[in-house]
């Protein structure tokens, strides 16, 4: 009987193993919901809709566990990219929790696992993931002149500047809403400089890293129809570096707020992949922590702890480190911390248990029954 006892335990400690010992994908779980038009009755057209609906919110709500507050508009702006370059390869699992219909509109409730190491990956390189205070602080030293002849706007050539002109105010909002770290002018200038070194000197004067500067000609050529030439560059203040330079050239009857709009698309691109040179890339914060589980009895009950674990939102995996009698420990990759992450799995209700934590180590006590 205890020869049988001693085989039944090593089976099942195989089995632990095995299933432990695989690499484990960071996985995360949501509940969505995704709304699809139903256009001349095509149900499987809105059920497609509706799930990559649901499936870019489920992305989204991923991402801004990783992403800083000061970003969240620009991956707005371009988390559809990544996502339509995923399609469903990042899709683990999903079941439909519910389905109704308003109107003409076809809504599925859904709970999605997916795999998020993509998704991260995509924002670090993005730089998606730097906090403002990490970004390097920019200044906008941009001349503009015209549209008549008199007008020129130079904030830095008063010792008390009135702030931006409405181009530098249009783009530092631009800059600002796609996460950059935009200063205004300084409040007061001991000596306004002047010569080709202004820009720099004005940046080391503000503490800033990086400066635009440039020069805006708006001329109107007619009642109707003006022409702005916009020149500008994107200076490393502390190297004395250009990192790069653009132009171009806009003519249309449009008001000046929207020929300002336009040229700041037109820019707007090669300036961001200028300043992302100097951004500090950082890795969403991982601490390694120790999970141990006493009292293993069963391996259903083992592989239910497990997969709550790998389903966690913090829980970036979860592998075995030692097995010892009917104690299994793991060490657990999490964003956040210890605490959260047992409380979260204490309201799952596996299996009735007492926790203890000790420093960084958590000790899962399953009660027999």
């Amino acid at each position: 009987m205890s020869i049988l006892r001693i085989c039944m335990c090593g089976v099942l400690w195989l089995v632990l193993l095995a299933f432990g010992m695989n690499p484990a994908r960071a996985e995360v779980c949501l509940t969505t919901t995704g709304f699809g038009s139903l256009v001349d009755g095509n149900v499987s057209r809105a059920e497609k809709t509706a799930f990559d609906d649901a499936l870019f919110k489920a992305y989204l709500e991923t991402a801004l566990r990783f992403v800083p507050g000061s970003s969240s508009m620009e991956l707005a702006r371009v988390l559809k990219t990544f996502v339509s370059s995923r399609g469903n390869q990042d899709v683990v699992q999903y079941k439909i929790v519910s389905r109704s219909q308003l109107d003409a509109m076809l809504i599925l409730s859904m709970d999605m696992k997916i795999n998020e190491t993509p998704l991260r990956e995509w924002l670090q390189g993005q730089v998606l993931t730097t906090p403002l205070d990490l970004r390097p602080r920019i200044i906008l030293v941009i001349t503009t002149r015209g549209p008549g002849q008199s007008e020129r706007h130079e904030w830095w050539t008063s010792s008390t500047p009135k702030g931006y002109s409405p181009f530098e105010t249009q783009l530092a909002k631009n800059l600002r809403e796609a996460g950059e770290n935009v200063a205004g002018p300084p409040l007061h200038i001991t000596k306004p400089p002047a010569g080709p070194d202004k820009a720099i000197i004005l940046a080391d004067s503000t503490g800033a890293d990086l400066v635009i500067t440039g020069l805006l000609s708006h001329k109107s050529i007619d009642a109707t129809m003006m022409e702005s030439r916009l020149d500008l560059s994107l200076m490393d203040s502390r190297a004395r570096q250009r990192l790069t330079s653009t132009s171009t050239t806009l003519k249309g009857t449009v008001d000046e707020k929207t020929m300002h709009d336009l040229l700041i698309t037109a820019v707007m691109g090669q300036l961001r992949e200028g300043i992302a040179k100097k951004v500090v890339r950082v890795k969403p914060a991982v601490s390694k922590r120790t999970l141990c589980i006493e009292g293993i009895r069963d391996n259903d009950t083992y592989q239910a702890i497990i997969a709550a674990l790998r389903s966690m939102a913090g829980v970036s995996s979860v592998t075995i480190s030692r097995v010892q009698g009917h104690t299994a420990c793991h060490i657990l990759q999490i964003q956040g911390n210890l605490q959260d992450v047992m409380e979260s799995l204490r309201q799952r209700n596996i299996v009735p248990a007492d926790m203890i934590i000790e420093g960084d180590t958590a000790y899962f006590r399953i009660l027999n029954q």
